[in-house]
């Protein structure tokens, strides 16, 4: 039986991660069968959004340590490399938006997947908890580069060494996350947010995911130039066409991914 539960609304498919008993901890199967998961989703013409969630009280709880051997580091990069790592890659380059719903704790490694997606909704009672230094572990799963972009170097150096959990209200506060929610308006509003984009153009958002993740280390010039490429590629698009008609009859645009 696969760990991730997938179900079609529509045009968006929810992706849950199914180990609650762990909350939704890393092990066993889990990430591959998420990596299929996602896969399946982006390779289905059907799908223009995808929400990732957890079931039961947490949202992910990172690497499940119990069993673990401790004596063996270089396999633990191996499966970094194989597994986690094309994960997060895959999420940050699909061009379909990912929505995630923080619905309860996300810690360690479950942070890195929390902020690879697109559009970061958490319920109030969800806190983000980089438990490494708890561990005397290292920092993975994206971690390292994703919370200073959000949040800047010195509160993302802090989390980091002292391992304190940031609640749900502060990660908003600090631009972690787009937004917290009470729990029990959590999903509805990350369906809402995925059915939104599922209704937008296609194309454009692609671009505009790529924009955003190659325009972080590149320099100016680079980005402009990029940006005009990307410019043109949008501009013989049908809706292209279709958006500036829609907006000059004022009505709401039908997008085809055209």
């Amino acid at each position: 039986m696969s760990m991730v539960l997938n179900e079609r609304r529509g045009a968006v498919a929810i992706l849950t991660l199914n180990n609650p008993e762990q909350y939704n901890a890393l092990g066993g199967s889990l990430l591959a069968d998420l990596g299929a998961a996602l896969d399946a989703a982006l390779a289905e013409p059907a799908v223009r959004s995808i929400v990732l969630t957890g079931a039961g009280k947490g949202f992910c709880s990172g690497a499940q340590l119990g069993g673990a051997t401790f004596d063996a580091g270089e396999q633990v990069a191996t499966m970094m490399r194989g597994r986690l790592n094309p994960l997060l890659e895959k999420m940050r380059a699909a061009p379909k938006p990912i929505v995630v719903a923080v619905n309860g704790p996300a810690a360690g490694a479950g942070v890195g997947i929390a902020l690879a997606g697109d559009v970061v909704i958490a319920a109030r009672s969800a806190r983000f908890i980089l438990s490494f230094v708890r561990l005397g572990a290292a920092l993975d799963a994206g971690t390292s580069l994703f919370l200073q972009r959000a949040i800047g170097v010195p509160r993302a150096r802090a989390l980091a060494l002292l391992g304190e959990p940031l609640a749900a209200e502060k990660a908003e506060e600090w631009g972690l996350i787009w937004k917290m929610v009470e729990d029990a308006e959590l999903f509805d509003t990350a369906l809402a947010a995925a059915q939104r984009l599922a209704d937008g153009p296609p194309l454009s958002i692609g671009l505009i995911k790529g924009q955003i993740e190659s325009a972080w280390a590149a320099p100016l010039a680079t980005t402009l130039d990029g940006e005009a490429s990307s410019q043109a590629r949008a501009f013989v698009t049908e809706d292209l066409r279709e958006g500036a008609a829609a907006f000059v009859q004022k009505r709401p645009a039908r997008f085809t991914g055209r």
